[in-house]
């Protein structure tokens, strides 16, 4: 990848210092003139070319034309309404006085409608700093007309392709007459690029000769532009130009005027355009390499190259830019070369890494099967040992320098192995060879079998299959005794299990007998049955006697509900429950706790659904948990909210809200388990064994429901106890619920 990354970054340096240094500046070129070739524009046909051609140096028999002559073909366009009328005609020499007062006059007579040239040209010769030489009109015509450059630069091909603005010279700017004529100058280009895609023929040309006989008519003058110039051939001013091969520099001055009527000046892509391309097809290439074949790859550059000229030629048609696609196809070229060439490397590679593998492989199956920590045994269909590793001769105790070279699987095998390995059945199996000699005596196998075809070659012309079987024996006896170690552990943790169950339940017999008759006796005190106990805090001695006692029983029962359920004594008596009637009486006992005193129970039933199947009493005892707790933990005066609801599933929800101390994020998990207090210090401020969740979730569990905990400390806690959908019973379905109950 970093080699890859590299060429990338050399392709990238290549074209981009090729393209800034115009590499590409003539195939860009060729491609410039193909595009003129196939598109042609219609011209604005505001602008006539009068032509001093052929007809009118036979006609008029002499050169140059009289200025006199000009003044009559001037006057002649004016009079027919000519909008302006520029002149590709050097009227810087002096002549025939009168003849220049004439065409003086008539320059007058045009109204500022004129244009003359000005010729800017270097003087090498006579000054060393080569000092620009401004070739301009005599001053009596410049003073009624306006003045523009039409000099025209051919480029290092001969052609000329490019058009001026205007020239800066001394602070000053000169117009070009094609921008006088149009109208449109930029000061910042001084250049642009003739759209040579401009129909000529669409440019009409009237001769010199016809204009001065009479032979044009006003509406081929009204309201057009006029350049009057040399266009014989004989005259020489001639230049070769894209697409129409040699232009007169009239015509020239008539397709740089088109351009900039039309709009249509060639835009160029400039520098930053075709660097960020380059970067962008480089590093795309880079990155495509990584991903595709390099076919895929070659297929994906001729696209681009032809959706590149493609777009490069439509741009150019609809909106005369000339997209410089040389340098990106340059690009296209050298990245999808460099994926040839690394496909031949990667080619020639493959054939090096073919033949190592094949070196590798002759020896992999000895050096694997023999390296193996599994005893490995490859024999043909009829039983024949073809191999076999170290392993498996310390195994069977085979010595290697008695092995025959014809030894069957039943020469070294156990006849009970053997006979196991051939029994049906999946694989991988494990067998127990209690017949073992040696210090280990018994050893415990894991074995499998795999079935192989390889290729027999009898001669040069025929190859045929033969089948091979590999016995692949895996030592397993330490952990056959480690799991023989952990059952015989597991029987005997069921055992002492068993032993707590009995001893929790013997123990329960025994407390509860003293403990009623505690609780008994201390509540005929209580109530002072057979005569008042004098001094009053016996009485309260009695009473505290009575509430332990009620306590301790209460933990006591607690205790051996869990073990009942741990040992899986306990059944459910399922029953048709109205809800409401059963959480109402709930709620009537916990009014009487001192820890509800002074905090509110309300209900928020949804009284679609009325009835659940379920255990009665195990549902009012959790039901009386969950307000137990919320009574315990919320503060005085608080809100302790009992609602019900449907669950996502269909099933029921009961839910026991209340605003207290809350549950810490890291306790709600555990304050299920048994014996578990959030507050565990002994300066906790609520009494309670940790036994009260623990049996909701189990009797939640005998329901197939779930128990779930919702709390923030310090804002309250919400617990739910959710019942799955088949123990749901709509109000309405009163025969359903007879029905289930039956």
């Amino acid at each position: 990848m970093v080699k890859q990354l590299v060429v990338s970054i050399a392709i990238l340096l290549t074209t981009v210092i090729l393209s800034v240094g115009g590499a590409w500046e003539d195939i860009d070129l060729w491609t410039l003139d193909r595009r003129m070739d196939l598109v042609e524009i219609e011209p604005t046909g505001t602008l006539s070319v009068v032509a001093i051609d052929v007809r009118t140096l036979r006609a008029l028999n002499q050169w140059p034309i009289s200025r006199r002559t000009h003044a009559k073909v001037v006057d002649i366009l004016i009079e027919n309404g000519a909008n302006q009328i520029a002149l590709d005609i050097d009227l810087s020499g002096e002549s025939y006085p009168e003849d220049s007062a004439i065409l003086a006059d008539a320059f007058a007579r045009a109204s500022g409608r004129i244009i003359l040239p000005i010729f800017f040209q270097r003087d090498g010769d006579r000054n060393t700093t080569n000092e620009i030489v401004v070739t301009r009109p005599m001053a009596l015509f410049a003073e009624h007309a306006w003045l523009g450059n039409v000099n025209v630069s051919p480029e290092r091909d001969g052609r000329v392709r490019r058009g001026s603005y205007g020239v800066e010279l001394d602070g000053q700017f000169h117009f070009s007459l094609p921008a006088l004529l149009a109208g449109r100058a930029d000061r910042e280009k001084l250049f642009f690029h003739t759209n040579y895609s401009i129909d000529t023929h669409g440019i009409p040309r009237i001769s010199y000769i016809d204009l001065l006989n009479g032979e044009v008519g006003r509406d081929q003058i009204e309201g057009r532009k006029f350049i009057i110039g040399a266009t014989a051939v004989e005259l020489g001013d001639q230049f070769a130009v894209p697409k129409h091969g040699v232009m007169s520099g009239p015509a020239i001055q008539a397709m740089a005027y088109e351009t900039l009527a039309t709009g249509t000046v060639i835009r160029q892509t400039d520098t930053p355009a075709v660097i960020a391309g380059l970067v962008v097809i480089v590093f795309a290439g880079f990155f495509l390499q990584k991903r595709m074949s390099w076919l895929q790859l070659q297929l994906i550059g001729i696209v681009a190259l032809v959706t590149l000229q493609a777009i490069g030629f439509l741009l150019f048609r609809n909106h005369a830019i000339d997209l410089n696609l040389a340098g990106w196809s340059a690009a296209i070229l050298l990245v999808c070369s460099s994926a040839i060439l690394s496909e031949i490397a990667r080619q020639r590679r493959h054939i090096r890494q073919q033949r190592l593998e094949n070196e590798y492989r002759r020896l992999l199956t000895t050096s694997v099967v023999n390296d193996s920590p599994d005893a490995i045994i490859i024999a043909d269909a009829e039983g024949q040992i073809e191999m076999i590793n170290p392993v498996a001769e310390q195994m069977f105790g085979i010595d290697r320098q008695r092995l025959a070279p014809e030894m069957r699987l039943s020469d070294i095998l156990p006849a009970t192995l053997l006979q196991a390995t051939e029994a049906d059945g999946d694989f991988p199996r494990e067998y127990l060879l209690e017949d073992m000699s040696g210090p280990r005596g018994a050893m415990c196998l894991r074995y499998t079998l795999s079935r192989s075809r390889v290729p027999r070659t009898l001669s040069d012309d025929e190859t045929t299959m033969r089948d091979l079987v590999t016995y692949t024996f895996h030592d397993v006896t330490e952990r056959h005794a480690a799991e023989e170690a952990i059952r015989a552990a597991h029987r005997q943790e069921q055992e002492a299990s068993r032993a707590k169950t009995e001893f929790i339940a013997n123990m329960g017999h025994e407390l509860r007998t003293p403990l009623n008759a505690i609780i008994g006796f201390s509540e005929l005190m209580t109530a002072e049955i057979f005569g008042p106990l004098g001094d009053g805090r016996y009485r309260q001695y009695a009473t505290d006697i009575t509430d332990s006692g009620k306590h301790l029983l209460m933990t006591v029962n607690d205790i051996l509900d869990l073990s009942r359920i741990d040992s899986n004594k306990v059944s459910l008596a399922d029953e048709n429950i109205d809800i409401a009637e059963a959480t109402e009486a709930c709620i009537r006992i916990a009014r009487s706790w001192k820890e509800a005193a002074g905090k509110t129970f309300a209900i928020d039933f949804d009284h679609a659904f009325t009835q659940l199947w379920a255990d009665a009493g195990l549902f009012k005892q959790m039901l009386t948990n969950l307000l137990s707790n919320a009574a315990k933990f919320s503060k005085p005066n608080d809100r302790i909210t009992i609602r019900t609801a449907i669950a996502a599933d269909g099933g029921f929800c009961l839910t026991v809200a209340d605003p207290g101390i809350g549950i810490a994020a890291e306790d709600i998990e555990r304050v299920t388990e048994p014996f578990y207090q959030a507050d565990g210090s002994l300066a906790r401020s609520h009494e309670g064994t940790g036994l009260g969740l623990a049996l909701v979730k189990a009797y939640m569990k005998l329901h197939d429901g779930q128990l779930r905990i919702e709390s923030v400390q310090g804002e309250g806690t919400t617990v739910t106890l959710q019942f799955p959908p088949a123990r749901l019973r709509p109000a309405h379905d009163e025969a359903a619920s007879v029905m289930a109950g039956a």
